[in-house]
């Protein structure tokens, strides 16, 4: 046999999933994310990595949500209210919210607990239960309007939840609580 046969190849891990693949593999085959620059767009190189999302973007978010109003108190834009600057402030946040949560639920699919995102979501929750009950009220009511359908990224989710409920919460501000 040559000594080529006989070397294993090296495993490496997953950003995204974390899971064990071939070092000499382009894309992970259970995720799905390209592990090597140049062969897809940046930014979507960048959105597949789960270091950036966790540690950079979501984060940022939130940071994000906070700065707005203390923006608007030293440069005022004069056709924005203070409601609108809450709204906004409250869209950011909850991306933010809802994009680490959401890394929470495709970790369960990737561990193998869950085939899909709504048994990621169900997994998710029993362990919120098992911490503490009252945590997993709280997810419960966050995920009170979103769908549980077969989300593919945390992008699409985080956008659409965090739209829910900022749109929501623009009904109550601008149309029912004026009413009374």
């Amino acid at each position: 046999m040559s000594e080529a046969a006989e070397v294993p190849k090296k495993n490496f891990y997953c950003r995204n999933c974390g899971s064990s693949i071939l070092s000499d593999s382009e894309k992970c085959l259970f995720c799905g994310s390209h592990q090597l620059p140049g062969r897809i767009p940046f930014f979507k190189f960048l959105s597949e990595s789960r270091l950036f999302r966790t540690v950079f973007f979501f984060p940022f978010m939130a940071l994000l949500s906070f700065s707005i109003p203390v923006l608007f108190v030293f440069y005022p834009i004069s056709f924005l209210d203070w409601a609108w600057i809450f709204i906004i402030s409250f869209f950011f946040l909850f991306f933010s919210i809802f994009g680490l949560v959401s890394e929470w639920i495709f970790l369960n699919k990737v561990k193998g607990d869950a085939k899909d995102f709504r048994e990621g979501f169900f997994e998710w929750q029993k362990t919120l239960y098992l911490r503490k009950p009252y945590l997993s009220y709280l997810g419960m009511f966050l995920f009170v309007c979103v769908p549980l359908l077969n989300w593919e990224n945390h992008f699409t989710f985080a956008i659409s939840s965090s739209a829910i409920w900022t749109l929501l919460l623009a009904f109550l501000i601008k149309v029912l609580i004026p009413l009374f």
